[in-house]
């Protein structure tokens, strides 16, 4: 069983892919949602700890959940912001229906591109509504421009959270009110996993672990470390270091 994570990470949409083998996570949580497959099965710890077998599984954004380790799997992380969760139909959850066979017993090997992408859209449509209106609700002009000024400030370690809820329209709390109406999280939270997105993509680029914090706004790489493991139930050097990046899934 791998001891680390040595698949591939494509980006579909706005969404994550990683395909390959994965490791045991300890229990944790994190802004976007996952939808996995395990063809060959997975023990999952759902929020109330309780265990199970299953192949395929959806975790809502901000659940507590860890799984075992399982040599061929799928997983796509959709950001909460990226559908409305709380509206999301969680279909269905047998994919053998949906794609070739052959397709589930290579998940451990790298798929062609347009394998990866069928296996993406297949897992997107688990949880997207049949009502397309329903995943993308238009959402208050504060929060839109909260995001905004998040994503253009993660970079930066000191970030004033007051000041850029009043240049959003708000104050402070009643954003944080919008922001868990609208998102199931609060603008701290929020803030972290745009952090985490970009130390991944810093990574991606090439930078070491270390350099990846730096460009992700964390104190320190012990910090962007306990953020991660937080966050995925491992250690960013288990999760990171060996992983392919594939690119767009256009």
């Amino acid at each position: 069983m791998a001891t680390r994570l040595a698949g591939v990470l494509y980006t579909y949409q706005t969404h994550v892919l990683y395909l390959g083998a994965v490791i045991a996570s300890s229990r944790h949580q994190h802004h976007a949602g996952q939808v996995s497959w395990v063809p060959g099965g997975v023990i999952v710890e759902a929020e109330n700890g309780a265990r199970r077998l299953v192949t395929t599984f959806a975790v809502p954004p901000d659940t507590p959940h860890g799984h075992d380790a399982a040599p061929a799997a799928a997983m796509l992380w959709v950001d909460c912001d990226d559908l409305r969760w709380g509206r999301a139909e969680v279909k269905s959850l047998e994919l053998s229906e949906r794609l070739p066979g052959a397709i589930g017993a290579r998940l451990g090997a790298q798929l062609t591109r347009e394998e990866a992408r069928e296996v993406a859209r297949a897992l997107l449509e688990l949880v997207t509504p049949a009502d397309p209106g329903r995943a993308h609700e238009p959402r208050h002009p504060a929060v839109i421009r909260m995001c905004e000024l998040l994503d253009s400030a993660a970079s930066r370690r000191e970030i004033q959270m007051t000041q850029l809820a009043k240049q959003s329209g708000l104050s402070l709390r009643q954003l944080r009110h919008r922001f868990a109406e609208e998102l199931g999280t609060n603008p701290s939270a929020y803030l972290r996993w745009r952090r985490l997105r970009r130390a991944v993509t810093a990574i991606e680029l090439g930078a070491t672990l270390t350099e990846a914090a730096v460009a992700g706004g964390f104190a320190d790489g012990a910090h962007f470390s306990r953020v991660f493991q937080a966050q995925f139930g491992m250690a960013p050097s288990l999760a990171l270091s060996s992983v392919q990046f594939g690119g767009p899934l256009l």
